[in-house]
Order: C-alpha cells, then sequence, then structure tokens
C-alpha cells in the first residue's frame, strides 16, 4: 500500500505508521508540482485542504482509494467525481470540537463581561467603570441555540449547560442529541433563533446551508440576542447581517468566517462596535495536526480490515 502525504509528517509520526502497518510504504511529498508522478501512484492520500484534488488529479490516479483531508469542511472538493469514481473520503470531524467551542465563548464571554468597551476604555486609558451592576449579564438561565448538533455543536452545548445554559439546537431530524434539552429540524429554525439570548453556528456547509441564516431569520432575534458564526461566511447572509447589526436589530457579532476571506478592508464589519472579528482561527490549536494525525492512524486500521471510517464523509450529504 502507497500512502502519499502533502501533510507534513514528523519522523516520530513516519515511524509510527511504518512499525505499526508493517508493508506500507510512505511518502511525504509536501511539494505537489515537484512529486505529480508519485500522487498519482498513490493507494491514500493525507492532505490538508485538498487544493490539489482536482478532476484532472482524480482522473490520472488510477489506484486512488481513499483520502484523509486534515479539514473538517470539504465543500470545496469535487464530491461528485468522488463518488464517481469510488474514492472515500473522510475528514477530521470532532478534532476541532474543543478549539471552537472555546473560541464560541470566548466571544460570548467577551460580551457579558463588556471587555470590548473595555479593550477600547484601556488604550484611552480611562477607567470606564459601568454606573451599576445591571451592566453584567450572566449566562446562567440564558438559552443557547445551536445551529448545527454534530460533534462541535454538541461540545459547545455541553459547555453551555456547564454554564447554567438552556441548550437549543437545530438539525435536519429534529431530534435532540447528547447536551440538549430539545431540538428543532431546519424547517423550523426561525422558532429557534427567536429564543436565543445567543446563537452559534456550527453547521457544515452544503447547497442547503448557504444563506441559511438571512434577513428573515435574522429579524426574529431578540435586540438583546448575540450571534456567533464559526461555520462559513456564507451560510448567513452577510449584507443582511451587517445591515441588522447597524440597525441593533440584535446586540452583537462574534465572526470567524466571512463570505470572502481575507475580509475586505472596506467591509463595514471591521467598524461596527458591537461585532468582533477574529481571522476564520476557530479550530486552531497547538496540537492540532498531531489529534489529526491519531485520527488518521485510527482510520487507516480500519480502512486495512474493511471497516467504514469513523469520520467518513457521506459523498451525497457533503459532510
Amino acid at each position: 500500500m502507497l500512502i502519499v502525504s502533502t501533510v507534513k509528517l514528523n519522523s516520530e509520526q513516519r515511524a509510527t505508521l511504518i512499525n505499526k502497518f508493517p508493508g506500507l510504504e510512505l511518502v511525504v511529498a509536501e511539494d505537489v508540482k515537484a512529486h505529480e508522478a508519485i500522487l498519482a501512484q498513490a493507494e491514500v492520500l493525507i492532505t490538508f485542504s485538498g487544493a490539489e484534488i482536482t478532476t484532472g488529479f482524480l482522473n490520472k490516479a488510477k489506484n486512488l482509494r481513499w483520502i484523509q483531508t486534515f479539514l473538517a469542511g470539504v465543500d470545496r472538493l469535487p464530491l461528485a467525481e468522488l463518488k464517481r469514481q469510488g474514492v472515500v473520503l473522510s475528514n477530521v470531524s470532532g478534532v476541532h470540537g474543543m478549539p471552537m467551542t472555546e473560541q464560541a465563548f470566548a466571544y460570548i464571554l467577551a460580551f457579558v463581561r463588556l471587555l470590548p468597551r473595555f479593550s477600547v476604555a484601556q488604550r484611552r486609558h480611562d477607567w470606564d467603570q459601568p454606573s451599576g451592576f445591571f451592566a453584567f449579564e450572566s449566562l446562567s438561565g440564558k438559552t443557547l441555540t445551536v445551529i448545527g448538533t454534530g460533534r462541535i455543536g454538541q461540545e459547545v452545548a455541553r459547555l453551555g449547560q456547564a454554564f447554567g445554559m438552556r441548550t437549543v439546537g437545530v438539525n435536519t431530524s429534529g431530534k435532540a442529541p447528547l447536551h440538549f434539552q430539545r431540538a428543532y429540524p431546519t424547517g423550523q429554525i426561525k422558532k429557534a433563533l427567536s429564543m436565543a439570548d445567543f446563537a452559534v453556528v456550527v453547521v457544515p456547509f452544503t447547497a442547503q446551508t448557504q444563506n441559511l441564516i438571512g434577513s428573515e431569520e435574522l429579524a426574529v432575534l431578540k435586540p438583546t440576542a448575540y450571534l456567533v458564526n464559526l461555520a462559513r461566511g456564507t451560510v448567513i447572509d452577510e449584507q443582511a447581517l451587517i445591515k441588522a447589526l447597524k440597525r441593533q436589530k440584535l446586540a452583537g457579532a462574534g465572526l470567524d468566517v466571512f463570505s470572502q476571506e481575507p475580509l475586505p478592508p472596506e467591509s463595514p464589519l471591521w467598524d461596527l462596535p458591537n461585532v468582533i472579528i477574529t481571522p476564520h482561527i476557530g479550530g486552531w490549536s497547538a496540537n492540532y495536526y498531531d489529534r489529526c494525525f491519531e485520527l488518521f492512524v485510527d482510520n487507516l486500521e480500519r480502512y486495512r480490515t474493511g471497516q467504514r471510517l469513523l469520520t467518513q464523509i457521506d459523498l451525497d450529504k457533503g459532510y
């Protein structure tokens, strides 16, 4: 079996694969253009973004049976062509659970503890103390609506419950998974959003979730509600969100993803006082690659024994 990785693997990781799987041939080909010939011979391909996986490449890669990407989102890959050629695709769903949950609550806690306000005051050397205790909200008793109840969504809900929040989910089935007190099907997203004091979007990006939250959905949010987007920028109608924020139809937004990235300097989002912007780093953590590699090793064991992979993508659904 020839495994080709366009992701850099350290010496310990390479040794793990060689020792654990006798007879395996491993090539690390970080320079894709310089290794086109060997890439075309791979049975298994480890990739980060999958940028090298084009229809042209797939037509040349006659031995390719499985692609392991080190990202969660696979919407940029040619899923229909992978299905046509019988290539299995797996991602690293779940690896992002804790860092993305921490990112979500970084925004939420920053808003309820007025950290954007105090950050501005600090730069002015201004002792900007609120006039009373009422300026601060508590998360306990508030409703946390999570759009997308997969592994990341469940981790967000788990931490929400630890803060004493009521947890409401939105998914395709309307069934409440672990850590959710109730859930609504996607067709009832407005009802779920209308309950939210905080809404966190972690739904996979597919054709069905593009502009899932538009002007009508934003209109049902409480003016005191906060919105967090850690999914894809195009899951929310960005222009509708800008209008709602300017008109204070919602209290604020924590945004890690945007319809165009990098976010253009002229975007109004940069200057809105009720917005926290981060540059698509919600899933990043110091041990990210280590956790991806561990998942790949587990999947490789399953692949060799003919089992379904832990994070195998349904190529029709896109997640």
